[in-house]
């Protein structure tokens, strides 16, 4: 059974995020009445990017201007409790309180607080209830509630919580998920396997719905079906510890672009392409001149097809780091299927004196090579890149193409014939040995 902790959701800013760094130079005594809202609208900013030391920064500023704004007093404690200084955080929560009784926000937070960190469930309860009876829509305390009653033991109470929230929001996965948990434990496994199966459509990367329908699959007698969940379940905790170290530099580092995208490499490496698109944008937000994080989004929208956007991205990052070679080798194929074979040529020569180790970018000049009837040429990238790496098969492939333009058949079905093809590429390959033959055998003129 897992048991899902308690958060903080930071309150999510609309429009382009400011500059990172807030630094503000006009004295208090002479700020103008406006400058701390500007500063403080530049803390949600920076706190919604995950910069909370900065966030804090802009947040006291603003206090400063305006010590009994129980909004800043709020936030100001949501950054605090996000660099896990929890006594600082209650101390700005009861100030909010203290300046508007009827605020609900920081009794959540009181409440989340007080139950994840210290364990008081009665006191979390009551500042919950509370925050309820002022904001009777507020689905954050209700999920916290239900949370609290399922790890109390109190099942019923918070099955009701959770179908409630869930029946309202059909995007509030958490609490779907833990609607499902709950039937397992209570032993429905037909209504625990129901209601997980529609979050992992939703969310095929959490391991612990997974391992839930496994559970639910094996209780229910489905040996093979629950099996085949428990392997997903395991896989994909696999991958959530490879993540975790990224994960863990980016907000160790929030400010790091180089963290970012390292991260962003390793949700494209998953498929999680959507995270990967959001952390490789954060990079460039970081520095503007980092290339990496062009680069990484250059790849993504090559992969989806979107070849304009892709070149524009590779362009940016070759402008600040030219040295980048990864980048010179897909422009080098965005040009090669658009036909400019002298543009491809050119990128790919520079991939390969940039990563001369790289077998299939030497792979890639040999083909443009080719096509542009340079054999000499060709032959050798394609060696080159044989050498590097034998079971490279696409530059076999080559190789065998390239003897075949040369007239030397025989070297080019002995190249062919020792692929260890399968499928589609055995039946092309068997295609061109046969008309290879067919030229060996054919009578001299």
């Amino acid at each position: 059974m897992r048991l899902v902790p308690l958060f903080f959701a930071l309150a999510a800013c609309t429009g382009e995020p400011p500059e990172p760094k807030v630094e503000p130079t006009t004295p208090a005594s002479a700020a103008p009445p406006s400058a701390a809202a500007a500063v403080f609208s530049s803390g949600r900013a920076l706190q919604a990017r995950g910069l909370f030391a900065q966030a804090e920064h802009a947040y006291l500023y603003a206090l400063e201007q305006t010590p009994d704004n129980p909004q800043y007093h709020y936030y100001l404690g949501v950054v605090l409790h996000a660099q896990s200084r929890f006594a600082e955080a209650q101390t700005q929560f009861e100030k909010s309180l203290a300046l508007k009784p009827d605020y609900a926000g920081p009794r959540i937070a009181l409440g989340k607080m007080l139950y994840d960190v210290h364990g008081r469930a009665q006191e979390a309860r009551k500042l919950l209830a509370e925050a309820l009876a002022i904001a009777p829509d507020a689905v954050e305390a209700r999920y916290t509630l239900g949370v609290i009653n399922q790890r109390e033991g109190e099942l019923g109470a918070a099955r009701e919580i959770f179908a409630a929230i869930a029946a309202a929001d059909s995007n509030h996965l958490q609490a779907r998920t833990q609607l499902g948990l709950i039937y397992l434990q209570e032993g429905d496994y037909q209504q625990a396997q129901d209601q997980l199966r529609r979050v992992a459509r939703r969310n095929p990367h959490d391991p612990a719905v997974f391992h839930g329908l496994g559970q639910a699959a094996l209780r229910a007698g489905k040996v093979e079906e629950g099996q085949r969940y428990l392997e997903r379940a395991r896989l994909l905790g696999e991958q959530n510890a490879q993540l975790k170290p990224h994960q863990d530099a980016v907000r160790q580092h929030p400010e790091a672009p180089q963290a970012h995208s390292n991260l962003a490499s390793f949700y494209n490496r998953f498929g999680r392409l959507k995270l990967a698109v959001e952390h490789y944008r954060e990079s460039i937000v970081l520095d503007s001149t980092y290339g990496p994080g062009y680069q990484g989004l250059g790849n993504l929208y090559q992969r989806r097809g979107d070849d304009a956007r892709a070149a524009r991205y590779y362009l940016e990052a070759l402008r600040w780091d030219s040295t980048l070679a990864e980048s010179h080798n897909n422009l080098g194929l965005l040009f090669h299927k658009k036909r400019e074979l002298a543009k491809a040529a050119q990128q790919y020569r520079r991939a390969v004196r940039l990563a001369p180790d790289i077998a299939h970018y030497h792979s890639n000049l040999g083909n443009i090579y080719l096509e542009m009837e340079r054999l000499t040429e060709a032959e050798a990238a394609a060696g080159r890149a044989i050498r590097l790496d034998s079971t490279f098969y696409s530059a076999q492939i080559l190789l065998g193409d390239i003897h075949a333009r040369q007239g030397s058949y025989s070297a080019a079905i002995a190249r062919w014939r020792a692929v260890p093809a399968k499928g589609a590429v055995k039946q092309q390959l068997d295609e061109k040995i046969a008309a290879a033959q067919k030229r060996l055998s054919a009578p001299h003129r």
